[in-house]
């Protein structure tokens, strides 16, 4: 099996392609291969394949090219290789990078740049040759839009490059016809490329054609002269032996010396990633219309300084005038260079005498902007600290580029001066893994796989992190990997990376930080004590104790340093290495007062914002007992309904490690209450293996906490998890123990809901009889107590029993009484609900108009809810109606969708209802097949999940999957 991206994108088994859907099926293919095994971003994945559109306008089409790709993969042997990752709004694809044309052309280059290293050509040119072959076409031909271009100009520069080195192999190997026929049509597509003009004058000379080789230098240099606007660093002298008086060596008018300094640090020889930014770097570096200064920046231990240095290193020949190079020593434990001092060593370097300096720091400045006006060069200024350290530095020179590194985002170059920044990221998977293979060896690599992808994440993709890792785990070579693995998972911070003690994770932060002024570094160790992933400023606030304002402005601060970074708008993300740092000295500091009520902060702002949020989602649920008072901190008010949702789906993937937090650091009434707030809203879209979990860890904190009616109304809600994951009976048993504590503590309405709950049970596993009379039981004592809620939901699942018993008159009475209940409470999405359950009692009864025009009110104020259960049952009805009207386009249109949104749920029940409505609107379209394999599509997913309670789902899918066999 593999994977090719190069060239259509394709899946081939045994050398067959097998069909994996329309354009934009494979651009999504496409898109997830290019990251094979790391999670994409739901925002990367429209802006790649709707480019101009917005996440919400395509979020229903994503869902279904998703489901259309996971029946492609599932087909072709791969049924669980496509995933939603939970809590971060990104979808994976675990497939191993090896199965991908891609990913093997990027390890057989890496293989190849070693073996050449080593002098080794005939290996190099083997491997080489194998990784261009993989090259059908122009890459990921499905996308489009500006991004989609630069992935695809990146991946093209990643094959110039091997070609390049294949070509200089040949050479090097004696085979220089071979090399003259494979430079050909590149120099055609290529023709201002200095590198393979050198290559190309080479192999002319070296087969005795050194006539053409002549004409053919002079012919590139007018071009390149036409068209850049400069001398290349391309001559014909280079043809033969060089003259032992350089030009550049030569004294200038001045008496100055004009010397060729070659300052940069030596290039890091098995320097892995950033393909995609070292071509954006030269599209900088060569653009006339930018600023000839580029600013490099990120978080410590990136690669910021290798980055710069492998670039240097491989445009050399574009400075023909050499390289300066400073470290200015901004982040390490002498003082930084004073800009007079900078100057004084660049003077020194480009040949003026020592005791010709000037004193004054103004003339030689003047001095080194007129020793550069006229030279090509290129300066790096390394370790900076801010704008005004480094514009001293910048050379006037219209011909020489400057690289500006520095660990902060220099605004003021970027404003003032319109500088370009690059910002350096951490490795992605596949790297980390090149990298390490090649520092441990690839025999050990491959022995331990799974060890190796613990090493990759311990790492978090820092450049250095992944050399300490490197580093010990060689040294140590009769190890196992799994045991160092688990030994690095504790100590990687203190590693030595080197013979000092200077090359420590621990260190190297250490800098960053000691630099910050005293209110930012206060809240980086805060953020140690944060738990989750991403933070707002006003959480931030909680644990700082500080206005969400003067916080928004540290936060900015901080990211400004690459200590954290924004992750969606308002919010910031702090690498796991760097909290893991703040972390320890959090930890290490001890259990202090400022520390426990830095945490209570955080907590009391957590459940007061949630329950101001359900306050707008849920108007019709009482708040959960013994609420704290918002006494230290802020809590977050919504405007309205929409902003609450959006809080509370920003924190989805936080609130599992704040529950746990919580609970660990002796909060266990925090824990409980804030599950207990949120859940019902979390029940309403998405996996809900994340809110069985945290109601799991709710239970156990409300027992801890002592707290009865927080233990009961715990037992109810995880029971009701359990009911929606169709699994009854544990539903049963966690509904009971919560009916039998509510009744000896007098609980009254946790009894009537827990009685209620399982009424349902009866009603979904068929024992209608027992349900009806339960559910009359709970009417009456809502009534009783004023429970409208519980009224209107009683009302609801009668309506359900008499659809059930066909006493359709009946039922449409009790959901029109239900509906009248909702309205008085205010419940938006009780009146959907029961908008949905209309609309199924029509499409039963033979009314598919009315059926289809209550779904539509459903589907139309869907946004206002954002009820994925809800939206998947209108769904199916909604298509079910078109069915029964002969509109089968749309009927499939809606189906599809439907079934996109059941796996979104991971519900296999719903999934099985769109299925059956898909498969009996393909076999009328006459397509037979098709219908038949989506009848035993659903028909496998309810024998997986054991599901009884919709016999005629089941029944209706048997008859369609016999009739398709037939035909």
């Amino acid at each position: 099996m593999e994977f090719t991206i190069l060239g259509p994108t394709e899946l081939r088994i045994e050398g067959r392609s097998r069909p994996i859907g329309t354009a934009k099926q494979r651009g999504l293919l496409a898109i997830l291969l290019y990251h094979a095994g790391d999670p994409v971003r739901v925002e990367t994945i429209v802006e790649l394949l709707w480019p101009n559109r917005t996440v919400d306008a395509c979020r229903s089409l994503l869902y279904t090219l998703a489901s259309r790709l996971r029946a492609a993969l599932r087909a072709a042997g791969l049924p669980e290789a496509l995933e939603r990752v939970p809590g971060v709004n990104a979808y994976r694809l675990d497939v191993e990078p090896a199965l991908v044309d891609y990913h093997r052309f990027r390890r057989l280059t890496a293989e190849a740049r070693e073996a050449a290293e080593r002098n080794q050509n005939d290996r190099c040119i083997a491997l080489l040759t194998t990784a261009v072959q993989l090259w059908r076409h122009d890459p990921l031909p499905e996308l489009h839009g500006a991004r989609c271009e630069h992935l695809r100009r990146d991946m093209q520069e990643q094959l110039l490059t091997a070609e390049k080195l294949l070509a200089a192999s040949e050479l090097a190997d004696g085979q220089h016809d071979r090399a003259l026929i494979r430079l050909e049509p590149l120099i055609a597509d290529n023709q201002l490329d200095e590198t393979l003009a050198r290559l190309q004058a080479t192999a002319l000379h070296n087969v005795g054609r050194t006539h053409d080789a002549r004409q053919f230098i002079a012919a590139f240099r007018r071009r390149y002269r036409r068209t850049m606007r400069t001398d290349p660093h391309l001559d014909i002298a280079e043809l033969s032996p060089p003259s032992p008086i350089s030009r550049r060596n030569s004294p200038t008018d001045e008496g100055e010396t004009a010397a060729v300094p070659r300052q940069l640090p030596h290039d890091v020889p098995d320097f892995t990633g950033h393909t995609d930014l070292l071509s954006e770097l030269d599209m900088l570096a060569t653009d006339n219309g930018t600023p000839n200064v580029i600013a490099l920046a990120g978080m410590p231990g990136v690669g910021k300084t290798a980055f710069a240095t492998r670039w240097g290193h491989h445009r050399r020949d574009w400075f023909p005038d050499g390289q300066l190079y400073l470290n200015a020593e901004a982040h390490s434990q002498v003082s930084p260079v004073r800009p007079e001092d900078a100057l004084r060593r660049f003077l020194v370097s480009l040949g003026v005498p020592a005791d010709r300096v000037p004193a004054d720091p103004m003339q030689r400045g003047e001095m080194y902007h007129r020793l550069l006006s006229e030279r090509r060069m290129l300066v790096v200024l390394d370790n900076i600290l801010d704008s005004d350290q480094a514009q001293q530095l910048i050379p006037r020179s219209a011909t020489s580029l400057t690289i500006v590194i520095s660990r902060n985002r220099l605004s003021g170059l970027s404003v003032r001066h319109g500088v370009r920044s690059l910002t350096i990221t951490p490795l992605p998977y596949d790297d980390r893994q090149t990298l390490l293979t090649r520092i441990i060896g690839s025999h050990r690599a491959r022995a331990e796989p799974a060890a190796m992808h613990t090493l990759g994440l311990l790492s978090g993709g820092l450049p250095i992190a992944l050399r300490i890792i490197g580093e010990h785990v060689a040294a140590q070579p009769r190890a196992a990997l799994s045991d160092l693995a688990d030994e690095l998972g504790n100590r990687l911070l203190d590693i030595d990376g080197d013979d000092s003690d200077e090359l420590t994770l621990r260190t190297v932060f250490a800098w960053s930080v000691n630099a910050l002024a005293p209110l930012p570094a206060r809240l980086f160790w805060s953020l140690g004590r944060f738990p989750g992933t991403t933070i707002g400023a006003a959480a931030a606030s909680a644990l700082l104790e500080a206005e969400p304002v003067v916080t928004e402005r540290v936060l900015d601060r901080l990211a400004r340093a690459h200590l954290v970074n924004h992750d969606a708008v308002g919010r910031y993300r702090m690498h796991d290495l760097l909290h893991r740092y703040a972390s320890d000295r959090d930890r290490l500091d001890g259990p202090t007062d400022e520390r426990r009520a830095a945490l209570r902060r955080l907590f009391d702002w957590y459940l007061l914002t949630a329950v101001n949020a359900v306050r707008w989602l849920e108007p019709q649920r009482p708040a959960v007992p013994d609420l704290p008072e918002a006494t230290a901190v802020r809590p977050t008010e919504f405007p309205a309904e929409g902003d609450a949702l959006h809080w509370c789906e920003a924190e989805r993937s936080n609130l599992p490690s704040v529950v746990q937090a919580a609970a660990r650091e002796g909060f266990p009434r925090h824990a409980w209450q804030i599950v207990d707030t949120l859940h019902e809203v979390y029940d309403r879209s998405g996996p809900q293996h994340d809110v069985r979990d945290m109601l799991k860890l709710a239970l156990a904190a409300a027992t801890a906490d002592g707290h009865l009616l927080g233990r009961t109304g715990t037992l109810a809600n995880l029971g009701a998890v359990y009911y929606a994951s169709h699994d009854y009976q544990h539903a049963s048993d966690l509904f009971t123990q919560a009916l039998n504590l509510a009744v000896e503590c007098g609980f009254a309405e946790i009894e009537l809901a827990c009685l209620h709950n399982l009424a349902s049970i009866h009603l979904r596993t068929g024992r209608i009889a027992t349900a009806v009379d339960v559910f009359n039981q709970v009417l009456q004592g809502c009534r009783a107590a004023g429970n409208s809620t519980g009224e209107a939901f009683t009302l609801h699942h009668l309506g359900e029993a008499h659809r059930q018993l066909a006493r359709y008159e009946e039922a449409r009475r009790f959901y029109q009484q239900a509906l009248a209940v909702w309205d008085q409470v205010g419940s938006l999405r009780g009146r959907i609900l029961n908008h949905v359950r209309l609309a199924e009692l029509s499409a039963q009864t033979g009314h598919p108009e009315a059926a289809l025009a209550q779904a539509q009110v459903a589907l139309d104020l869907h946004g206002r809810v954002n009820d994925d259960v809800i939206r998947c049952d209108a769904l199916v009805v909604a298509a079910e109606a078109r069915l029964r009207m002969g509109q089968h386009r749309n009927c499939l249109a809606e189906a599809t969708l439907a079934r996109a949104v059941g796996e979104e749920l991971a519900d296999p029940v719903r999934q099985a209802r769109a299925l059956a409505v898909l498969a009996e609107a393909l076999a009328s379209a006459g397509n037979h097949r098709t219908a038949h394999a989506r009848c035993r599509e659903a028909l496998d997913l309810l024998e997986h999940t054991g599901e009884r309670e919709h016999p005629g789902v089941v029944n209706r899918l048997l008859a369609i999957a016999a009739d398709t066999a037939r035909t």
